[in-house]
């Protein structure tokens, strides 16, 4: 059932759909959107590079009014993104297919998020000195990264190139333990709309502290780090995400222990 927000002049002046965010999963979609969302200012002019479609971080932050950009290379995914938020009411305009380098704007906050992995070094290298340049002096970097040595490779390995994922699918195990969560749990949807539409592969591994490392490398000062989630992959996914106290759980203990979190959280300062 889609919610709907009344626009001004009331019921006859039409409904339009209100912007349904994603909701929280095994791989802590919902703690990264408020973890970026605590360290934004009153007036903080934003930027996302990377966004994708814009729905995970873009969009809810424009729903919450905050002066917010999202750019990313893919235009299939911003063409997919702007329809997205054409429908809710946002303003489309402010996701664009547009390259780093021809933005001459100064920004108090740049988010990267879930993006370096897919660079090679020089690659991450010259994006990191770009945002750098584009951020304003005391300007803030807020950047994600899954953890290349964590949890959600090791079940990934597990399930798609060990083939277990084939043997559960086959056997219709996760169609029963789909149906076991919607018995006890009710029914439960992350996310009504991709993060992107295209995928490309992991070029980068990093930990937390080589993370940190190139950020401080490319003239940043690390101000904050932690970790996102635990547990994620096909398996948690499949047996956390719908079940409140476990998707809790999972993100208490990826704050706890965050060196082995499946993700890393790093907020840092320009130099």
């Amino acid at each position: 059932m889609s919610a709907e927000r009344i626009v001004a002049g009331g019921p006859a002046a039409g409904a339009v759909p209100a912007f349904v965010g994603p909701r929280e999963n095994t791989y802590g979609s919902v703690k990264r959107l408020r973890w970026i969302e605590r360290r934004l200012r009153p007036g903080d002019r934003i930027l996302e590079v990377g966004c994708g479609t814009g729905y995970m971080i873009t969009m809810p932050l424009i729903a919450g009014g905050h002066d917010v950009r999202g750019t990313d290379l893919d235009a299939r995914g911003i063409v997919y993104g702007r329809e997205v938020a054409r429908a809710a009411g946002l303003d489309a305009e402010r996701l664009a297919a547009i390259d780093l380098r021809e933005i001459d704007e100064r920004f108090d906050v740049v988010i990267l998020s879930e993006v370096l992995e897919h660079q090679t070094d020089a690659q991450a290298a010259d994006l990191l000195a770009l945002i750098h340049e584009r951020l304003v002096p005391g300007g803030r970097l807020l950047l994600t990264v899954p953890n290349g040595y964590g949890w959600f490779e090791l079940e990934s390995a597990v399930w798609f190139r060990a083939r277990v994922g084939a043997l559960v699918e086959r056997l219709r195990i996760d169609v029963v333990v789909r149906l076991l969560k919607r018995r006890l749990f009710g029914e439960y949807v992350d996310a009504v709309h991709p993060s992107a539409v295209d995928t490309s592969p992991h070029l980068q591994r990093f930990t937390l502290r080589s993370i940190a490392r190139r950020i401080e490398d490319a003239g940043f000062r690390v101000t904050d780090r932690t970790g996102s989630v635990l547990a994620a992959g096909p398996f948690s996914n499949l047996l956390i995400t719908g079940v409140g106290p476990l998707m809790a759980l999972n993100c208490r203990f990826g704050s706890r222990f965050p060196a082995l979190a499946s993700g890393f959280f790093v907020a840092a300062e320009r130099g």
